[in-house]
């Protein structure tokens, strides 16, 4: 059996991509479902430039080819990166008049890319006269560079640079070929790279995922973006209808703006069903290149709520622990009746802010007139118990202890079974609770309220998108996105000029002059036009079809197509937008109508109660009269602080 290539990717995504295209072909060749259980092929080595970097400096390390006392002791990940730059930045504001006005997160994140920059970019600065910024941004990284000196730590942009000096040593286990994929843009520093692995020996190949032939292409316009993501999902529905077998891509440029957009689109036009609860985590057949803050995702709020509901226990709002009270990732699912009524009778008898203990006891004065609420209390009893052994203050990874420790008194993630995503994104969050721990040498012992507010922003800042089980038919990606193999049909969405060729965005901390003359990303129109212009022929080879679509209007501003469709044919085609489920359900071929205006009578048993207040609420709306009166059903209560107007 030939190995096969080695192949290093410029992203996790198209690895990912590459290994599935790799299993569909050889399972095609095999006879596709039919194939024998026997059958069993070589899976292809594909790995992103950095994780195959990383491993073979490990294996030189351990071989002893890299004397071990050469390596650094350790590398920082993107947190301890922001966080030792945060407190650089810090300490180098002690001595301004109003240092505490600044924004120290957003200029750590300014800091981050600039550092970056310069050394992927090699930027020289020299002892030119420089503006303010820059000034500062050089005492902020010689506070940086000291801190990371005593601890013997690199960043990743430093840590790739001692990397590329010691692949030398480390010749013996580079293959002798090489295949890159998706690399639209090198860097001076992967340039040196690349040099190095071919003077140790390596070939290196371009690893192509497209077409030689360019596409068929059309330009086409609608009113404005949310009708132009419609007849983007509505080509999609009609090209499967034609060919259910059919490979697409939908393409983004704003991508992370118009996600939730599209993603409710495909659902009422690919996957209406699931509308109904029971199927909202059913297999879809579209996946999104681009996910959303960790924070975001059901399982993980829940988490959070409960860890802020522990360092809020004395002082809680009362709709923080009214939505937890109707969530189900905690405690037992089996009481979520209890738990709403449990919820309406809080919101009647307990003011906007109270305290745990008072809904404990609540719940368990509502446990000795029958309410199935067991669970609860024992949860809720636990969490006070094991708050209240707390220490005041400790170390992350006593605190990520704790937590974890908490969470699992409390029955999180809940009694079901998780599927596939919830289950992603449960170790997802084991891995952020894991990074959190490793702060103990940055940040030292602090307060349970700190420690919750930094795990937040920690899932605030992680963007995360659980794993297809399969490749999925319809690809959502953005621009920068490559396909592991050619498409069959492409949309792209949104060309229009001030969002593709992208605006300048330069770093405010480095001198401008110095990123354009080494054209780094993002320095002026002619470098953006150029990268544009490069993305745009990869696109035209990714699929024998491609389409490009633009807005006419956003509000009242008018718009203009993007300058690098003034080639491209008007699309012949008319593509009506897709309508939402909403929509399709409001059309009077999809409406019955039902003659309800008359309630059922009443029995001769039936007791109705309400005196002048039913003739007055029969008078103003029979509907409501019938709610109320015959049905039970009651507003819920809005808590006040203090005395309400009763």
């Amino acid at each position: 059996m030939d190995p096969s290539p080695l192949i290093l990717c410029s992203t996790a995504r198209l690895a990912q991509s590459l290994r599935f295209a790799h299993a569909r072909e050889h399972a095609r060749e095999h006879g596709g479902e039919s194939a024998k259980p026997d059958v069993v092929w070589q899976p292809l080595q594909v790995h992103t430039l950095q994780q195959w970097l990383d491993s073979l400096i490990e294996q030189a390390l351990l071989s002893g080819a890299i004397p071990v006392e050469l390596a650094p002791k350790g590398v920082l990940d993107p947190l301890q990166e922001r966080i030792l730059w945060e407190q650089a930045i810090a300490e180098a504001l002690q001595q301004e008049t109003l240092g505490a006005l600044f924004d120290q997160a957003g200029m750590a994140t300014a800091a981050i890319e600039a550092n970056r920059l310069q050394l992927e970019w090699d930027i020289v600065l020299g002892d030119q006269q420089h503006t303010e910024e820059t000034r500062q941004f050089l005492r902020w990284r010689e506070f940086f560079r000291q801190r990371c000196k005593r601890s013997g730590w690199l960043e990743p942009a430093r840590h790739l640079d001692w990397q590329i000096a010691h692949l030398p040593a480390a010749k013996a286990f580079i293959p002798q070929e090489i295949h890159l994929a998706g690399f639209d843009r090198i860097s001076p520093q992967q340039r040196r790279l690349f040099d190095a692995l071919t003077a140790a020996g390596a070939v290196l190949h371009t690893w192509s995922t497209g077409l030689e032939a360019a596409a068929a292409s059309a330009q086409v316009a609608y009113d404005d973006a949310e009708t132009e993501c419609r007849a983007a999902v509505a080509w999609a529905r009609a090209q499967l209808d034609r060919d259910p077998s059919a490979r697409l891509a939908i393409v983004v440029p704003e991508l992370a703006k118009h996600r939730s957009r599209i993603a409710a689109l495909l659902d009422d036009t690919l996957h209406p069903y699931t509308l109904h609860p029971s199927h909202a985590q059913s297999p879809r057949d579209y996946d999104f290149s681009l996910g959303v803050p960790l924070a975001e995702y059901p399982l993980v709020r829940t988490a959070l709520a409960l860890l802020r509901l522990s360092v809020q226990r004395y002082q809680c709002p009362q709709q923080d622990l009214s939505w937890l009270l109707r969530d189900g990732y905690w405690s037992s699912d089996h009481e979520a009746d209890a738990r709403a009524r449990l919820d309406a009778r809080m919101r009647s008898k307990l003011p906007a802010t109270i305290q745990v203990e008072q809904v404990l006891r609540l719940a368990q004065k509502a446990q000795l007139n029958g309410w199935p609420l067991a669970r609860l209390v024992a949860d809720l009893s636990a969490l006070l118990e094991s708050t209240a052994a707390w220490p005041r203050r400790q170390t992350a990874s006593a605190w990520a202890a704790s937590f974890s420790q908490l969470l699992a008194g409390l029955q999180w993630p809940g009694t079901r079974s998780l599927n596939s995503h919830e289950h992603q994104t449960r170790q997802k969050w084991l891995d952020q609770l894991a990074a959190f721990s490793r702060l103990d040498g940055l940040l030292g012992p602090m307060d349970a309220g700190r420690a919750v507010s930094l795990l937040a922003r920690i899932c605030r800042d992680t963007i995360f998108q659980p794993e297809a089980d399969s490749e999925p038919q319809v690809l959502v990606l953005g621009m920068l996105e490559a396909s592991s193999t050619p498409l069959d049909a492409l949309w792209v969405i949104g060309m229009n000029d001030h969002i593709w060729p992208p605006l300048p965005n330069p770093n405010a901390l480095l001198p401008v002059s110095l990123q354009r003359a080494v054209r780094v990303p993002n320095a002026d129109s002619a470098v953006q036009h150029e990268f544009a212009s490069v993305i745009m022929q990869r696109l035209l080879h990714t699929a024998p079809e491609v389409t490009f679509s633009y807005a006419h209007k956003d509000g009242e501003r008018e718009l203009r197509p993007s300058p690098l469709l003034k080639d491209l044919a008007p699309l012949q085609a008319t593509i009506e937008p897709a309508k939402t489920l909403a929509s399709q359900l409001a059309e009077p071929a999809a409406m019955q109508l039902l003659e309800d205006h008359q309630a059922p009578p009443l029995t001769v048993e039936a007791q109705i109660r309400g005196g002048t207040g039913l003739l007055k609420a029969q008078a103003i709306c029979p509907a409501w009269a019938f709610y109320q009166y015959r049905l039970g059903a009651r507003k819920l209560e809005a808590p006040v602080e203090g005395l309400d107007a009763m």
